[in-house]
């Protein structure tokens, strides 16, 4: 198989001042002589939403939130096939970076400017997509991580073994758990909701240690609550959805064509057809999830899966 460069960039997004519109960042590379948006190749074993965030704030000191995904481009350098995967991105923090001999200047221009400036049409195509899109604040929908089998924790000879609810994570899902506290950093998640199962406490406590945020459990998450009554299962997707706050929340397998059916009817997505159908296809496996960008009126922007 040829060998394939993966990176990931972003189009990062601020308010522009005095009613002028947004602003997005530009950098200069030295070493290419040219203009472009902030981007960078992967670190072995790294995702791509978690570069995205590494590489933006190595070539411009700021901390980024993941908004839309754009797609990718691809291309080749020396020879070499590229793939680099976009997203949009905004501001959440601002630190001093000195100039270097891979991002010697960083310009905020309004769109007309940074169009001008940037040196690849990819750039500025990517440039017109995220700029049509408004703010966004995510919300995760999280299958949990691998877990121990049924039988095998029946067989365990834990006192515990007869109550699936306090089954725990198995070392995969523990390696796991540990790699979404990057991904959720990626969207900034602010307020993290899970099952009350022992299983997905455990895949999102290392965020919450992280963030020093406090885990709120949701009994109607959960199998067992929502085997008991799936109506309120559906009651709970419907109070969760009123919140403006960036959220995480964490649930199972059989659980999820629940929770997914009831987010796209209080959302109003068509479930039958065109590609937010297609994201909210509950056939997800552990650790993988669902990130809902809605602007500020409630309206659904895009859906991501993130299935790496």
């Amino acid at each position: 198989m040829a060998e394939l460069i993966e990176a990931a960039g972003v189009v990062l997004v601020r308010p522009g001042t005095g009613g002028d519109g947004p602003e997005v960042a530009v950098v200069h590379r030295p070493h290419r002589s040219d203009w472009s948006l902030p981007k960078g190749k992967l670190e072995a074993g790294e995702r791509h939403e978690v570069a995205a965030i590494r590489e933006t704030f190595e070539e411009t000191g700021v901390v980024a939130v993941l908004g839309p995904a754009l797609g990718h481009r691809r291309y080749t350098v020396d020879g070499t096939a590229k793939r680099v995967r976009y997203w949009r991105a905004a501001v959440h923090e601002v630190h001093h970076r000195d100039p270097d001999g891979e991002v010697d200047e960083i310009r905020w221009l309004r769109r007309k400017a940074a169009k001008a400036l940037l040196t690849y049409e990819d750039d500025r195509d990517l440039l017109d997509t995220a700029l049509a899109m408004p703010d966004t604040t995510a919300t995760v929908v999280l299958r949990h991580a691998e877990a121990i089998k049924r039988a095998a924790w029946r067989g365990s000879g834990s006192d515990l073994a007869e109550i699936d609810a306090q089954r725990p994570l198995n070392d995969a899902g523990v390696l796991q758990s540990q790699r979404i506290v990057g991904l959720l950093d990626a969207y900034r998640p602010s307020v993290v909701i899970s099952s009350d199962a022992a299983r997905c406490r455990a895949t999102v406590e290392p965020y919450v240690a992280h963030r020093d945020l406090a885990l709120l459990l949701e009994h109607a998450l959960s199998e067992e609550g929502c085997e008991s009554d799936p109506r309120t299962t559906v009651a709970a997707v419907e109070r969760l959805l009123g919140s403006r706050t960036s959220a995480a929340w964490c649930t199972h397998r059989p659980v999820l064509p629940i929770v997914l059916a009831a987010i796209a009817d209080t959302l109003d997505i068509d479930r039958r057809r065109g590609p937010m159908a297609d994201a909210l296809d509950p056939r997800l496996r552990p650790g993988a999830a669902i990130v809902l960008h809605r602007a500020e009126d409630g309206v659904v922007v895009s859906i991501d899966r993130l299935e790496e």
